[in-house]
């Protein structure tokens, strides 16, 4: 996870800027089905063993396969931040400061993970101080 993200600044929407790999073969540079679109800050690569290609080689099939990487990718993403909320909430809020807007995008508009990404939001409240999520 990157440590801010340029959007905030008006510098247009970021890019998706994961690349997928076959066996340590670069096969497409940001491709724009391998994450959904709020999780569009994410940065890295995937690697994968047993992706069909096409004859071309520069695309992969339109497969279940890539479908099922995209969930698997998802849900260990929101694993990932819901484990560091649980085990290191102040790192979290310092995430969630930055990212906010997108897991709220994610909320909104993905119903698939609507219920994972709802347990991630922090919203302010009248008990606490001005500013505290």
């Amino acid at each position: 996870v990157p440590a801010f993200h340029a959007e905030k600044f008006g510098m247009g929407r970021t890019e998706l800027g994961v690349n997928l790999y076959s066996r340590k073969v670069l096969i497409e540079s940001k491709p724009q089905d391998l994450l959904p679109e709020w999780l569009r800050f994410m940065k890295g690569a995937v690697d994968s063993e047993d992706l069909p290609l096409s004859l071309s080689r520069e695309k992969p099939q339109n497969s279940a396969l890539l479908g099922r990487i995209k969930d698997v990718l998802t849900r260990k993403l929101l694993r990932f931040f819901a484990d560091n909320m649980k085990n290191d909430f102040s790192g979290y809020k310092e995430f969630y400061l930055e990212y906010h807007m997108y897991l709220k995008e994610g909320a909104c508009q993905d119903y698939k993970f609507m219920e994972p990404l709802s347990k991630l939001l922090l919203f302010e409240s009248s008990a606490k101080d001005a500013g505290d999520v």
